[in-house]
């Protein structure tokens, strides 16, 4: 029971330094340490550096002070790291986005695409628990508030807030880590698709695997494969038409009124 209490009292901390809701430490000189500057600090480094350089010493170097003078403000790397998190997602800006349900989703996929390619050190930060800090929640909000009226049920729209970002995270991960991959394997993510076709190919013709024989023959993976872009507005495009279809469903079997 006490490691428990224990475990909600850090998680409280953490909300605390989400929403900046507490100050540094009393101990130590107070100097022109904030938290967002440590924060930016450490996101500069990430974005030159990768998640992997980044470390309580060398924001601390960066910023011209003491190690320990950042704990101060922040109790170690992992707290870092989820406001590094929160601080580049930004907060939505929502005004150009459509008008109907359809559109808003899109764009709210393709913009989460966007950020996190432009910093791939966002996807190899580890997820412990849900979303807390007010950038993370705006987004939230915001694909939230565009599924109102739609017909879904309130549990329902939490279901496709869960099921587009994961699809997002997903397909970026892939992406980046392919493009990684690249100068060791010496392929892009482009000319995979043919180059698979053609080790599938060489394997499958044994009658092993039948139904992924037929996808080979039919050139699914040929030259004719599309880019990360193209795979991406697919699978989004999927997901969309799934979650039409259970509105679809939803608004079927909403009561009527009486005349």
């Amino acid at each position: 029971m006490t490691d428990q209490r224990q475990a909600r009292r850090d998680l409280q901390a953490s909300v605390d330094l989400l929403w900046r809701t507490k100050g540094p430490g009393r101990r130590g000189p107070r100097g022109t340490l904030t938290v967002d500057r440590i924060v930016q600090t450490a996101i500069d480094v990430a974005d030159a550096d990768g998640l992997a350089g980044v470390s309580m010493r060398k924001v601390a170097e960066r910023l011209g002070v003491t190690t320990m003078s950042l704990y101060r403000y922040i109790p170690g790397k992992d707290d870092l790291v989820d406001l590094m998190f929160e601080m580049a997602t930004g907060h939505p800006d929502t005004s150009d986005w459509p008008d109907d349900w359809r559109g808003r989703l899109t764009a709210y996929a393709r913009e989460c695409r966007t950020m996190l390619l432009q910093r791939p050190w966002m996807i190899d930060v580890p997820i412990g628990s849900p979303p807390m800090g007010p950038n993370n929640l705006a987004w939230m909000e915001a694909v939230l508030a565009s599924l109102d009226g739609s017909g879904l049920g309130q549990d329902d729209m939490v279901g496709v807030l869960l099921l587009l970002t994961n699809y997002v995270l997903s397909e970026v991960r892939q992406e980046i880590t392919m493009s990684r991959a690249a100068p060791r394997t010496g392929v892009t993510y482009e000319e995979w698709g043919e180059i698979y076709g053609e080790l599938l190919a060489r394997v499958v013709g044994s009658g092993r695997y039948p139904a992924l024989a037929r996808v080979v023959e039919a050139g699914v993976f040929g030259p004719e494969s599309v880019g990360a872009e193209e795979d991406f507005a697919y699978g989004l495009d999927f997901i969309l038409d799934g979650i039409e279809a259970l509105i679809r469903e939803r608004r079927g079997k909403a009561p009527k009124r009486a005349e």
